[in-house]
Protein backbone atom coordinates (compact mmCIF):
# COMPACT_ATOMS: atom_id res chain seq x y z
CA UNK A 1 0.00 0.00 0.00
CA UNK A 2 1.45 3.42 -1.14
CA UNK A 3 1.11 6.22 1.55
CA UNK A 4 -0.01 9.50 0.06
CA UNK A 5 -0.10 12.36 3.28
CA UNK A 6 -1.41 15.72 2.54
CA UNK A 7 -0.43 18.10 4.70
CA UNK A 8 -3.23 21.25 4.23
CA UNK A 9 -5.78 22.34 3.12
CA UNK A 10 -4.72 25.03 0.61
CA UNK A 11 -6.25 25.97 -3.08
CA UNK A 12 -4.08 23.04 -4.61
CA UNK A 13 -4.54 20.13 -2.57
CA UNK A 14 -8.47 20.45 -3.38
CA UNK A 15 -7.36 19.54 -6.65
CA UNK A 16 -5.72 16.90 -5.60
CA UNK A 17 -8.59 15.30 -3.25
CA UNK A 18 -11.10 16.14 -6.63
CA UNK A 19 -8.40 14.24 -8.73
CA UNK A 20 -8.41 11.11 -6.76
CA UNK A 21 -12.29 11.39 -6.09
CA UNK A 22 -13.00 11.39 -9.46
CA UNK A 23 -10.03 7.92 -10.64
CA UNK A 24 -9.00 6.33 -7.25
CA UNK A 25 -5.38 5.25 -6.97
CA UNK A 26 -5.64 1.17 -6.55
CA UNK A 27 -3.07 0.08 -4.28
CA UNK A 28 -2.58 3.63 -2.61
CA UNK A 29 -4.38 5.35 0.27
CA UNK A 30 -4.43 8.75 0.71
CA UNK A 31 -4.52 10.84 4.02
CA UNK A 32 -5.39 14.46 4.90
CA UNK A 33 -3.65 16.47 7.82
CA UNK A 34 -5.46 19.98 7.91
CA UNK A 35 -5.93 22.25 11.66
CA UNK A 36 -8.88 23.74 9.66
CA UNK A 37 -11.58 21.50 8.95
CA UNK A 38 -13.00 24.14 6.70
CA UNK A 39 -10.77 25.75 3.59
CA UNK A 40 -11.31 29.72 3.51
CA UNK A 41 -11.08 30.72 -0.30
CA UNK A 42 -9.49 33.82 -0.37
CA UNK A 43 -10.84 35.47 -2.91
CA UNK A 44 -14.21 35.91 -1.46
CA UNK A 45 -12.78 37.48 1.95
CA UNK A 46 -13.57 40.84 0.92
CA UNK A 47 -17.39 39.68 -0.34
CA UNK A 48 -17.82 38.33 3.37
CA UNK A 49 -16.63 41.49 4.99
CA UNK A 50 -18.57 43.73 2.71
CA UNK A 51 -21.90 41.39 3.14
CA UNK A 52 -21.78 40.16 -0.24
CA UNK A 53 -21.55 36.93 0.89
CA UNK A 54 -22.72 35.27 3.60
CA UNK A 55 -20.05 36.04 7.01
CA UNK A 56 -18.92 31.91 6.71
CA UNK A 57 -19.57 31.45 3.07
CA UNK A 58 -16.58 30.87 0.58
CA UNK A 59 -15.83 28.22 3.46
CA UNK A 60 -14.74 24.50 1.64
CA UNK A 61 -16.02 21.68 3.99
CA UNK A 62 -12.47 19.36 4.02
CA UNK A 63 -13.76 16.29 5.43
CA UNK A 64 -16.38 15.82 3.32
CA UNK A 65 -14.13 16.52 0.05
CA UNK A 66 -11.72 14.20 1.90
CA UNK A 67 -14.62 11.69 2.15
CA UNK A 68 -15.47 11.93 -1.16
CA UNK A 69 -11.76 10.95 -2.45
CA UNK A 70 -11.46 8.16 0.16
CA UNK A 71 -8.91 9.83 2.09
CA UNK A 72 -8.81 9.56 5.92
CA UNK A 73 -9.17 13.06 7.60
CA UNK A 74 -6.82 13.91 10.54
CA UNK A 75 -8.19 16.71 12.32
CA UNK A 76 -5.15 18.29 13.73
CA UNK A 77 -1.74 20.18 13.27
CA UNK A 78 1.68 18.69 11.68
CA UNK A 79 3.74 19.57 13.90
CA UNK A 80 7.25 18.38 12.38
CA UNK A 81 8.50 15.85 9.44
CA UNK A 82 10.60 13.32 10.25
CA UNK A 83 12.01 12.39 6.79
CA UNK A 84 14.35 9.69 8.08
CA UNK A 85 11.35 7.79 9.49
CA UNK A 86 9.43 8.91 6.70
CA UNK A 87 6.58 10.09 8.85
CA UNK A 88 4.40 13.12 10.07
CA UNK A 89 4.79 13.79 13.58
CA UNK A 90 0.78 15.55 14.30
CA UNK A 91 -0.01 17.66 17.47
CA UNK A 92 -2.49 14.84 19.98
CA UNK A 93 -1.98 12.27 17.32
CA UNK A 94 0.40 9.23 16.26
CA UNK A 95 2.57 10.12 13.77
CA UNK A 96 1.17 9.69 10.40
CA UNK A 97 3.34 7.51 7.73
CA UNK A 98 3.85 8.55 3.99
CA UNK A 99 5.44 7.02 0.80
CA UNK A 100 4.76 10.32 -0.82
CA UNK A 101 4.38 14.00 0.90
CA UNK A 102 2.76 16.84 -0.14
CA UNK A 103 2.94 20.30 1.58
CA UNK A 104 0.35 23.18 0.94
CA UNK A 105 0.28 25.09 3.82
CA UNK A 106 0.07 28.61 3.13
CA UNK A 107 2.04 31.50 5.10
CA UNK A 108 2.13 32.88 8.22
CA UNK A 109 1.82 36.72 9.06
CA UNK A 110 5.11 38.84 9.35
CA UNK A 111 4.20 41.64 11.61
CA UNK A 112 7.77 41.68 12.90
CA UNK A 113 8.30 45.20 11.87
CA UNK A 114 4.92 46.44 13.49
CA UNK A 115 5.42 47.02 16.56
CA UNK A 116 1.61 46.41 18.35
CA UNK A 117 0.56 44.76 15.53
CA UNK A 118 0.23 41.83 17.11
CA UNK A 119 -1.49 42.96 20.29
CA UNK A 120 -3.87 45.70 19.07
CA UNK A 121 -4.61 44.98 15.56
CA UNK A 122 -6.66 42.00 13.19
CA UNK A 123 -4.28 40.61 11.14
CA UNK A 124 -5.83 39.06 8.15
CA UNK A 125 -3.84 35.88 7.96
CA UNK A 126 -4.59 33.02 8.51
CA UNK A 127 -7.92 33.81 7.52
CA UNK A 128 -9.78 31.49 9.78
CA UNK A 129 -8.59 33.00 12.63
CA UNK A 130 -9.23 36.99 10.90
CA UNK A 131 -12.71 35.14 10.47
CA UNK A 132 -13.37 34.57 14.29
CA UNK A 133 -11.90 38.25 15.12
CA UNK A 134 -14.23 40.12 12.25
CA UNK A 135 -17.30 39.78 14.50
CA UNK A 136 -16.27 41.73 16.83
CA UNK A 137 -15.24 44.59 14.16
CA UNK A 138 -18.61 44.56 12.76
CA UNK A 139 -20.32 44.71 16.04
CA UNK A 140 -18.56 47.40 16.65
CA UNK A 141 -20.19 48.80 13.21
CA UNK A 142 -23.39 48.14 13.88
CA UNK A 143 -23.76 49.73 16.98
CA UNK A 144 -21.37 52.88 16.88
CA UNK A 145 -18.56 51.86 19.15
CA UNK A 146 -16.05 52.35 15.68
CA UNK A 147 -15.69 55.31 14.35
CA UNK A 148 -12.38 55.36 12.41
CA UNK A 149 -11.15 52.64 10.45
CA UNK A 150 -7.99 51.71 9.40
CA UNK A 151 -6.59 49.40 7.10
CA UNK A 152 -2.41 48.72 6.89
CA UNK A 153 -1.16 47.41 3.87
CA UNK A 154 -1.24 48.67 -0.07
CA UNK A 155 -1.24 45.75 -1.87
CA UNK A 156 -4.66 44.28 -3.34
CA UNK A 157 -5.80 42.72 -0.10
CA UNK A 158 -5.42 45.84 1.42
CA UNK A 159 -7.56 47.67 -1.47
CA UNK A 160 -10.27 45.33 -1.11
CA UNK A 161 -10.50 45.16 2.09
CA UNK A 162 -10.96 49.35 2.63
CA UNK A 163 -13.80 49.17 0.44
CA UNK A 164 -15.01 45.63 2.17
CA UNK A 165 -15.01 47.76 5.09
CA UNK A 166 -16.49 51.12 3.42
CA UNK A 167 -19.62 48.97 1.85
CA UNK A 168 -20.46 47.34 5.37
CA UNK A 169 -20.15 50.34 7.47
CA UNK A 170 -22.33 52.26 4.62
CA UNK A 171 -25.23 49.73 5.58
CA UNK A 172 -25.28 49.73 8.85
CA UNK A 173 -28.51 52.01 10.50
CA UNK A 174 -27.94 55.86 10.08
CA UNK A 175 -28.51 56.27 13.56
CA UNK A 176 -25.40 53.56 14.13
CA UNK A 177 -22.98 54.54 11.98
CA UNK A 178 -22.61 58.14 13.29
CA UNK A 179 -19.87 59.03 10.54
CA UNK A 180 -17.54 55.86 10.00
CA UNK A 181 -14.59 56.87 8.15
CA UNK A 182 -12.54 54.50 6.45
CA UNK A 183 -8.45 54.90 5.86
CA UNK A 184 -6.20 53.16 3.67
CA UNK A 185 -2.68 52.92 5.09
CA UNK A 186 -0.66 52.24 1.64
CA UNK A 187 3.10 52.13 2.86
CA UNK A 188 4.94 54.23 0.50
CA UNK A 189 2.46 53.57 -2.92
CA UNK A 190 -0.75 51.91 -3.43
CA UNK A 191 -0.48 48.53 -5.54
CA UNK A 192 3.08 48.89 -5.89
CA UNK A 193 4.07 46.95 -9.15
CA UNK A 194 0.31 47.41 -10.81
CA UNK A 195 0.63 49.90 -13.81
CA UNK A 196 0.30 53.51 -13.74
CA UNK A 197 -3.36 53.35 -15.16
CA UNK A 198 -4.20 50.57 -12.82
CA UNK A 199 -3.15 52.80 -9.52
CA UNK A 200 -5.23 55.75 -11.27
CA UNK A 201 -8.04 53.61 -11.23
CA UNK A 202 -7.76 52.32 -8.06
CA UNK A 203 -6.90 56.48 -6.44
CA UNK A 204 -10.20 56.96 -8.48
CA UNK A 205 -12.33 54.92 -7.07
CA UNK A 206 -11.38 55.19 -3.36
CA UNK A 207 -11.94 59.10 -3.86
CA UNK A 208 -15.26 57.74 -5.06
CA UNK A 209 -16.23 55.93 -1.95
CA UNK A 210 -14.85 58.59 0.27
CA UNK A 211 -12.45 56.57 1.22
CA UNK A 212 -8.90 58.24 2.85
CA UNK A 213 -6.08 57.25 1.07
CA UNK A 214 -2.79 58.04 3.15
CA UNK A 215 0.80 57.05 0.97
CA UNK A 216 4.44 57.61 1.36
CA UNK A 217 5.34 56.43 4.86
CA UNK A 218 4.90 52.84 6.26
CA UNK A 219 3.26 51.96 9.40
CA UNK A 220 5.48 51.38 12.55
CA UNK A 221 3.16 51.21 15.33
CA UNK A 222 -0.05 50.50 16.19
CA UNK A 223 -1.50 51.83 19.56
CA UNK A 224 -4.90 50.99 20.78
CA UNK A 225 -6.62 53.85 19.19
CA UNK A 226 -3.94 54.89 16.44
CA UNK A 227 -1.86 53.68 13.52
CA UNK A 228 1.73 55.88 13.76
CA UNK A 229 3.49 55.97 10.60
CA UNK A 230 7.58 56.44 9.97
CA UNK A 231 7.19 59.99 9.85
CA UNK A 232 5.33 60.37 12.69
CA UNK A 233 1.95 60.74 11.52
CA UNK A 234 -1.04 59.54 13.57
CA UNK A 235 -4.37 57.55 12.47
CA UNK A 236 -7.07 57.69 14.68
CA UNK A 237 -8.20 54.12 14.77
CA UNK A 238 -10.59 52.36 16.90
CA UNK A 239 -9.86 49.14 15.25
CA UNK A 240 -7.18 48.53 12.79
CA UNK A 241 -6.92 45.70 9.93
CA UNK A 242 -2.98 44.20 8.89
CA UNK A 243 -2.74 42.88 5.50
CA UNK A 244 0.77 42.38 6.12
CA UNK A 245 3.68 40.53 3.51
CA UNK A 246 4.09 36.59 4.14
CA UNK A 247 6.20 34.96 6.08
CA UNK A 248 7.09 30.89 5.78
CA UNK A 249 5.65 28.86 8.42
CA UNK A 250 7.76 27.43 10.83
CA UNK A 251 7.63 23.78 10.38
CA UNK A 252 9.49 23.83 7.02
CA UNK A 253 12.86 25.37 8.62
CA UNK A 254 12.14 23.24 11.65
CA UNK A 255 12.14 19.97 9.81
CA UNK A 256 15.38 20.54 8.18
CA UNK A 257 14.00 21.22 4.07
CA UNK A 258 15.78 22.99 2.05
CA UNK A 259 14.40 26.16 2.15
CA UNK A 260 15.14 29.77 0.44
CA UNK A 261 16.37 33.13 2.42
CA UNK A 262 13.35 33.68 3.55
CA UNK A 263 12.13 30.14 4.54
CA UNK A 264 9.88 29.37 1.92
CA UNK A 265 10.20 25.28 0.56
CA UNK A 266 12.33 25.34 -2.74
CA UNK A 267 10.50 22.78 -5.45
CA UNK A 268 11.67 21.91 -8.85
CA UNK A 269 8.71 22.49 -11.69
CA UNK A 270 7.82 18.86 -10.86
CA UNK A 271 6.55 20.29 -7.90
CA UNK A 272 8.95 18.23 -6.03
CA UNK A 273 11.21 19.62 -2.79
CA UNK A 274 14.66 20.48 -4.52
CA UNK A 275 16.24 17.59 -2.81
CA UNK A 276 13.86 14.98 -1.97
CA UNK A 277 11.60 13.25 -4.68
CA UNK A 278 9.16 12.14 -2.43
CA UNK A 279 8.05 15.43 -0.68
CA UNK A 280 6.10 17.88 -3.14
CA UNK A 281 4.34 20.97 -2.21
CA UNK A 282 2.52 23.67 -3.57
CA UNK A 283 0.96 27.01 -3.20
CA UNK A 284 1.96 30.18 -1.22
CA UNK A 285 4.46 28.15 0.96
CA UNK A 286 6.86 27.03 -1.88
CA UNK A 287 9.95 28.91 -4.05
CA UNK A 288 9.36 27.70 -7.85
CA UNK A 289 12.85 27.46 -8.46
CA UNK A 290 13.73 29.71 -11.76
CA UNK A 291 10.12 30.91 -11.85
CA UNK A 292 10.03 33.36 -9.34
CA UNK A 293 6.69 34.97 -8.51
CA UNK A 294 4.45 36.76 -6.10
CA UNK A 295 2.60 35.02 -3.84
CA UNK A 296 -1.25 34.87 -4.85
CA UNK A 297 -3.28 31.96 -4.93
CA UNK A 298 -4.21 31.41 -8.86
CA UNK A 299 -0.14 30.05 -8.75
CA UNK A 300 -1.64 27.66 -6.07
CA UNK A 301 -5.09 26.67 -8.47
CA UNK A 302 -2.74 26.14 -11.36
CA UNK A 303 -0.88 24.00 -10.06
CA UNK A 304 -3.32 21.76 -8.51
CA UNK A 305 -4.02 19.75 -11.39
CA UNK A 306 -0.08 19.12 -12.05
CA UNK A 307 0.50 18.32 -8.37
CA UNK A 308 -2.41 15.82 -8.73
CA UNK A 309 -1.45 14.13 -12.04
CA UNK A 310 2.51 14.08 -10.42
CA UNK A 311 1.33 12.31 -7.16
CA UNK A 312 -0.38 9.89 -9.23
CA UNK A 313 2.27 9.16 -11.53
CA UNK A 314 4.80 8.77 -8.77
CA UNK A 315 2.64 6.51 -7.23
CA UNK A 316 2.95 4.68 -10.25
CA UNK A 317 6.78 4.96 -11.12
CA UNK A 318 5.66 7.01 -14.11
CA UNK A 319 7.76 9.95 -15.43
CA UNK A 320 6.44 13.50 -13.80
CA UNK A 321 5.13 15.91 -15.62
CA UNK A 322 6.64 20.11 -15.08
CA UNK A 323 4.43 22.79 -14.38
CA UNK A 324 5.30 26.20 -15.79
CA UNK A 325 3.99 29.35 -13.93
CA UNK A 326 2.22 32.21 -15.99
CA UNK A 327 4.46 35.36 -16.28
CA UNK A 328 0.81 37.18 -16.90
CA UNK A 329 -2.93 36.63 -14.99
CA UNK A 330 -6.06 38.37 -14.81
CA UNK A 331 -5.83 40.25 -10.98
CA UNK A 332 -9.73 41.60 -10.31
CA UNK A 333 -10.02 43.84 -7.21
CA UNK A 334 -13.49 44.54 -5.94
CA UNK A 335 -14.93 47.73 -4.94
CA UNK A 336 -17.50 49.07 -3.00
CA UNK A 337 -19.65 50.67 -5.66
CA UNK A 338 -20.19 47.26 -7.97
CA UNK A 339 -17.60 47.65 -9.82
CA UNK A 340 -13.75 46.24 -10.10
CA UNK A 341 -10.69 46.88 -11.44
CA UNK A 342 -9.35 44.40 -14.31
CA UNK A 343 -5.29 44.09 -14.75
CA UNK A 344 -3.93 42.18 -17.58
CA UNK A 345 -0.96 42.48 -19.82
CA UNK A 346 -0.34 46.04 -18.76
CA UNK A 347 -4.53 46.55 -19.32
CA UNK A 348 -6.55 47.97 -16.68
CA UNK A 349 -10.77 48.92 -17.13
CA UNK A 350 -12.60 49.27 -14.35
CA UNK A 351 -16.25 48.08 -14.84
CA UNK A 352 -19.61 46.72 -13.70
CA UNK A 353 -18.96 43.85 -15.87
CA UNK A 354 -15.10 43.05 -14.15
CA UNK A 355 -17.14 42.91 -10.79
CA UNK A 356 -19.86 40.38 -12.42
CA UNK A 357 -17.12 38.24 -14.18
CA UNK A 358 -14.73 38.43 -10.20
CA UNK A 359 -18.42 37.48 -8.35
CA UNK A 360 -18.86 34.24 -11.22
CA UNK A 361 -15.27 33.01 -10.58
CA UNK A 362 -14.95 33.29 -7.01
CA UNK A 363 -18.89 31.18 -7.06
CA UNK A 364 -17.87 28.42 -9.45
CA UNK A 365 -14.45 27.65 -7.59
CA UNK A 366 -16.22 27.45 -4.29
CA UNK A 367 -19.51 25.22 -5.89
CA UNK A 368 -16.69 23.12 -7.54
CA UNK A 369 -15.59 21.83 -4.70
CA UNK A 370 -18.11 22.16 -1.88
CA UNK A 371 -21.05 20.74 -4.02
CA UNK A 372 -23.02 19.62 -0.94
CA UNK A 373 -22.72 15.80 -2.11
Amino acid sequence: MTEIVLIGGGHAHLFVLEAFARAPLPGARLTLITREAFAPYSGMLPGRVSGQYAIDGGEIDLKRLAARAGARFVHASATTIDRGLRQVVVEGHAPVPYDLLSLDIGIVPDVAAIAGAAEHALIVKPISTFRRKLDGLLAGLGDGRTRDLVVVGGGPAGFELAHALRLRADGVPAQAKGGVRVTLAAGRELLGGVPARGRRLARRSLDDAGIALVEGARAVRIDPDAVILEDGRSLGAQAAIVTTRAAAPDMLGRSGLAVDERGFLKVRPTLQAEDDDSLFAAGDCVTLLGQHRPKAGVFAVREGPVLAENLRRAAEGRALRRYRAQSQYLMLLADSRGKAIALRNGLAIRSRLAFWLKDRIDRGFVDRFDDGS
